[in-house]
């Protein structure tokens, strides 16, 4: 499940950052952050229907009204710098950061039944693997930010160039918008992954 975060709280246990500078030799120099970070929410059980019955009413609430074990929420940040050359103004360099925030499950293996762990490791597994695929969605949609600041062209106002990195930047966000949709449609929210909470087969 995805969901675009805007407002940037402090509220993950664990963040991770990586940073990667793009130089061209006659483009801007444009430096890409990631930042990711981890908020749980804890569950726990003695059968299989417990544990599901327990995301249902502690899960993250999506905008369609539905409950889901786990969310992505992703915001993507730039900042650009100008210069000016013989009257003409281009990006100097830019800055870009994807801040992701993984919401997920944690069972409390304390007070869960023995049996479960297997199948919660295994469950657990696949849920991220969905999830980190909406980060690579997001983080290739910045990447894609970056190199649009490396290959702009100059303008003849400032305001010019402002007003064309505002175009393409929205139809990125409103491209990748639609790309993380199709994505949990295809893999029904995981289910196709493997992020599925069930018995394994005997």
């Amino acid at each position: 499940m995805m969901h675009r975060l805007i407002a940037g709280a402090g509220i993950a246990l664990l963040f991770l950052a990586s940073s990667s500078p793009l130089f061209a030799s006659d483009a801007a120099s444009c430096e890409l952050k990631v930042r990711e970070g981890y908020r749980f929410y804890d569950i726990s059980g003695k059968t299989l229907d417990d544990l599901v019955e327990q995301i249902r009413v502690n899960g993250t609430r999506w905008n369609d009204g539905k409950v889901y074990s786990a969310m992505t929420n992703w915001d993507i940040h730039f900042k650009y710098d100008v210069t000016c050359q013989n009257g003409r103004y281009s990006v100097k360099s830019a800055a870009t950061r994807v801040d992701i925030l993984y919401n997920m499950p944690r069972l409390n293996q304390a007070t869960c039944a023995p049996e479960l762990a297997g199948v919660w490791s295994n469950y657990l597994v696949h849920l991220q693997r969905h999830e980190f695929g909406h980060k690579d969605l997001a983080v290739k949609a910045a990447s894609e930010v970056n190199e649009m600041f490396g290959t702009l062209p100059s303008f003849a106002s400032e305001e010019e160039l402002a007003a064309e990195i505002d175009k393409r930047t929205a139809e990125k966000f409103r491209m990748l918008k639609n790309v993380q949709i199709e994505y949990d449609h295809d893999t029904r929210h995981g289910e196709t992954q493997g992020a599925v909470l069930a018995a394994a087969p005997q």
